[in-house]
């Protein structure tokens, strides 16, 4: 049996925790780990349980961060209670009483709580301590035993390898000095601007509505459609005329109604990539230069760029690739025959070309009011410039220049660097529905217009 527990992000809430606990039982010894540890049985309140307990804490706080963020976070795990056969459970105790008989051996390391989380199995309900060791930092302090146990003196340096928790090698306190060492370094970076500006254009907002109604009530449509042809087929061979009796349309009103509002929802980011894509077409994408004017190599360089909540910011596109235009819905009431050809007029979009994402695009999410762009981290040898992915920027709302924020983080030093940037604007003569006339066809009526000529 192999451990089954997903160790991509740390453990969080109760849930979780009892997850974890069930997965030991299906697992083996063997498959203890770097971040997980588990014992049958301890009693913290006796020196052997809280020397277990903290020899294992220490390991766990003894590793290098570059290893440690591969599993949970950078979070390790102790277990107390269960092994691969069954719950044994555990005495719970008052948490300042185990922290006084941890702390012993631990002396001041605090990165870490515990807690009890309860287990209800046939005998009734048990406690399993489990206690969380936070990710070692770089520039972390190597955290020796405090006080003897058995034959292990004060000093003792406990490291946690692959299934073991031992005396460190003397290839991991030279790793361990080298974490400490680096307390003193600082991520060293610039980030300049080589090209760029916000796009400024008039509001999308109205168009695009106009345009996602127009969608929504023509598809709709198709319901009272669909309910005048039941009455018209009276005639028994009348299903015959077409091949969808053999395959009926199986969906309610209410379930076409929601793929109508998915394809809307889809369509309409599909519209404001174009018109992304547009402004990267006759604006200036935005381009930021990485430079590290230090002597020492710099791994996994990540830049965030904070924007004002107005800007928008997508990932630059080619000239000449195809926007995703999402599949509309099977016509209701004809059954589920894939169609040949698309709806005439508006509905007549093109069928989605698939892109695979670069696995280097920057990331663009909003947060906490701001519109945040994560660049790929990037490793920098001395005095190495590297241009990172250009992106495009927009706003509808004006200003001069756009003010902003950049900050940059490394793996393998401390600290981060922050800074501001201006980003000047650039008005640019662009109208929604000229960019997606190509989509909808030549026509001047392709998104309906009212006798009068306005919209509708």
């Amino acid at each position: 049996m192999t451990l089954d527990f997903n160790a991509d992000e740390p453990v969080v809430g109760l849930a979780r925790q009892r997850e974890l606990i069930r997965a030991v039982l299906g697992a083996s010894s063997a498959d203890e780990t770097r971040w997980l540890e588990w014992k049958s049985h301890h009693d913290v309140s006796k020196p052997e349980g809280a020397f277990a307990v903290s020899k294992a804490i220490l390991g766990f706080a003894n590793r290098i961060p570059d290893v440690a963020e591969q599993w949970a976070g950078g979070h390790a795990y102790l277990l107390v209670g269960v092994d691969e056969d069954a719950i044994h459970g555990v005495p719970t105790h008052d948490i300042e009483k185990v922290d006084v008989w941890l702390r012993r051996y631990l002396g001041d390391f605090s990165r870490y709580q515990f807690t009890y989380v309860p287990m209800d199995i046939d005998e009734g309900r048990r406690h399993v301590m489990l206690v969380d060791v936070f990710p070692p930092r770089w520039g972390d302090l190597i955290h020796p035993l405090q006080k003897e146990f058995a034959s292990f003196r004060p000093g003792v340096v406990f490291h946690r390898y692959a299934g073991r928790t031992e005396p460190a090698h003397p290839a991991e306190i030279y790793a361990l000095t080298e974490r400490a060492r680096r307390a003193a370094k600082r991520v060293n970076v610039e980030v300049t601007m080589t090209a760029g500006a916000v796009g400024v254009l008039a509001p999308t907002e109205a168009a695009r509505r106009t345009i996602t109604d127009f969608l929504r009530d023509e598809l709709l449509g198709q319901l009272e459609a669909a309910d005048q042809k039941k009455a018209a087929a009276s005639s028994p061979f009348g299903g015959f005329t077409s091949l969808q009796v053999l395959w009926p349309d199986s969906r309610s009103p209410e379930e076409f109604r929601q793929e109508v509002d998915e394809y809307v929802n889809d369509f309409d980011l599909a519209m404001q990539q174009a018109m992304a894509q547009a402004v990267g077409d006759v604006g200036t994408p935005l381009t930021l230069t990485l430079t590290n004017p230090g002597e020492d190599n710099l791994t996994k360089v990540q830049v965030v760029l904070s924007l004002p909540d107005t800007v928008s910011a997508h990932v630059t596109a080619d000239t000449d690739e195809e926007i995703d235009w999402p599949s509309q819905p099977a016509k209701y009431g004809e059954g589920t025959i894939p169609a040949i050809g698309g709806y005439p007029g508006v509905l007549g979009v093109r069928p989605p070309a698939y892109h695979l994402p670069s696995l280097h695009s920057p990331d663009i999410e909003r947060q906490d009011g701001r519109t945040i762009v994560r660049f790929a981290p990037v490793d920098l040898r001395p005095h190495e410039t590297v241009t990172l992915d250009p992106i495009t920027v927009y706003s509808s709302q004006e200003a001069d220049p756009f003010v902003s924020e950049w900050r940059a983080t490394a793996t393998n030093v401390s600290s981060k660097v922050q800074r501001s940037l201006s980003i000047p604007a650039q008005r640019l003569d662009l109208d929604l529905r000229e960019v997606l006339r190509p989509i909808f066809g030549d026509s001047d009526d392709s998104v309906g217009e009212d006798e009068d000529g306005s919209e509708r």
